[in-house]
Parts: C-alpha cells; sequence; structure tokens
C-alpha cells in the first residue's frame, strides 16, 4: 500500500487522458489507438522472444496481436454511435454538465467500469485479501479484491447506462453488461499476466512511470472492449428491446 498515493495520482492523469480522448473522440482517439496499437505491438514482441521455444514465441505473438488488434478496434467502433441530446433538457434542467453535450457513450461504457474494477480490486486486495485467486499467474490478485472489482465494475456500468446515457439504458442492456465486464476484464489481466509470468519480466515496458507498460494499463480494457462493442451491436440491430 505504500506506493498507492503515487499510483492513484498517476491513474487519474492517465485516465483525464483517455476521457478527453473520449469526448472529443474523431481523429483525436484514432491517433491514441494507432499510437498504442504501435506501442503494445512493440512490448508484445519483446515479451514474446522471451519465450524459449520457438512456437510458443509465434503463437503467443499471433494470439496477443489478435487480441491488441481486436480490443483496440473494438474502442473505435465505439465512437461510431454518437448521442446528442442537449436539445432534449430545458435551459434551467439541474443535470450534469456531460449532459449536455454531444458525447460517445458507449466509451464511457467500456473505460469507467474497467477503471473501477481495477481500483477496487487493487485497494480491496491490499487492504483486506487474502486468498489467492492464481498464485501461480498473478500472486497479487485475492479473491477479495476480484469480488470487490466485479462489484465495483457492476456499479460504474450502472451509474453510466443511466447517468451517461439520456435517456437511460434499460436493465436488459444494462445487466448482461453488468455481469459480463469484471470477468472480461479478469481475464484480459491474467492472460497478460501468464505471458509475462512466461516471459520472465515484472512489467511488459517501463513507458508509464509507476504504472509499467502499455500492455500492462489496458490488458483488461482489451476483452472489456469488444464486451460493448457486441453489446452496441445488438443495441443497433434491435437484438436487446429498448
Amino acid at each position: 500500500m505504500r506506493d498507492l498515493p503515487r499510483r492513484t495520482v498517476t491513474a487519474i492523469v492517465y485516465g483525464a487522458l483517455f476521457l478527453a480522448a473520449g469526448l472529443m473522440a474523431g481523429p483525436w482517439l484514432t491517433l491514441a489507438l494507432a499510437l498504442l496499437l504501435v506501442l503494445g505491438l512493440l512490448e508484445l514482441w519483446r515479451l514474446a522472444r522471451a519465450l524459449p521455444p520457438p512456437g510458443q514465441r509465434a503463437g503467443a505473438f499471433v494470439v496477443g496481436v489478435i487480441v491488441l488488434a481486436g480490443g483496440l478496434f473494438s474502442l473505435l467502433y465505439l465512437t461510431s454511435y454518437v448521442q446528442g441530446h442537449g436539445e432534449l433538457i430545458g435551459p434551467d434542467a439541474r443535470v450534469w454538465p456531460w449532459a449536455r453535450l454531444n458525447i460517445y457513450p458507449w466509451i464511457f461504457m467500456a473505460l469507467l467500469p474497467t477503471w473501477a474494477a481495477d481500483i477496487a480490486a487493487y485497494v480491496v486486495g491490499s487492504l483486506i485479501g487474502r486468498r489467492r485467486l492464481a498464485p501461480r499467474i498473478s500472486p497479487g490478485k485475492t479473491w477479495e479484491g476480484t469480488l470487490a472489482g466485479f462489484a465495483a465494475a457492476a456499479i460504474a456500468v450502472w451509474f453510466v447506462g443511466t447517468q451517461v446515457f439520456i435517456p437511460g439504458l434499460p436493465s436488459e442492456i444494462l445487466v448482461p453488461i453488468a455481469l459480463a465486464v469484471g470477468p472480461a476484464g479478469l481475464l484480459g489481466d491474467l492472460l497478460e499476466s501468464a505471458l509475462k509470468r512466461a516471459a520472465g519480466v515484472k512489467d511488459s515496458g517501463t513507458i508509464f512511470p509507476g504504472h509499467g507498460g502499455v500492455l500492462d494499463r489496458i490488458d483488461s480494457l482489451l476483452l472489456v472492449a469488444p464486451v460493448i462493442a457486441l453489446a452496441l451491436n445488438a443495441y443497433r440491430s434491435g437484438m436487446m428491446d429498448v
């Protein structure tokens, strides 16, 4: 817990940058995702090269490319839905500031629950975590922290779905997303942890002071984003009755 203040400050800074990109979207977010793709590929190549058998190197790199590219493309797909609802709200109504903006609400549905889960899992796991979740893959993860992360992700999904979306999303959409986001983020985290452990390194890189590399920061998001993209696709196609 000694490095919690530093981790919290850097998480807020990086989170603010991504939120700004999510609000502006367009070419800014595209540029940010392209940069993440390049940096992520470099880190992935570095990790894959550290694996002993050549077959494992190729397999790990190919799977990693699929996950990385798929996750970042899913984030880009979430910008295809723009919600402009300022004209629906009276000028004197007391609402959140973002309620009057043209925003990309599905971006927030991917980002905020992922961050909420990461922060809650780290804090709760550090304070009261006792039962190890996957000691051979990620010794720091505990069942207590994991369950707290799942709960935080579900709360964040509810918040985004009812406060960022106007009108709010119905429970037919929010419940499946709330149940899927936590496990998806955990799986993404464990996959990257398994690759790092096989490569014998602690972090995927050092580009973010106090937070490691690009893959360390977006590992959970890479699997959460496709889940949200599927939800958006179902929402637009009418599979989810709203």
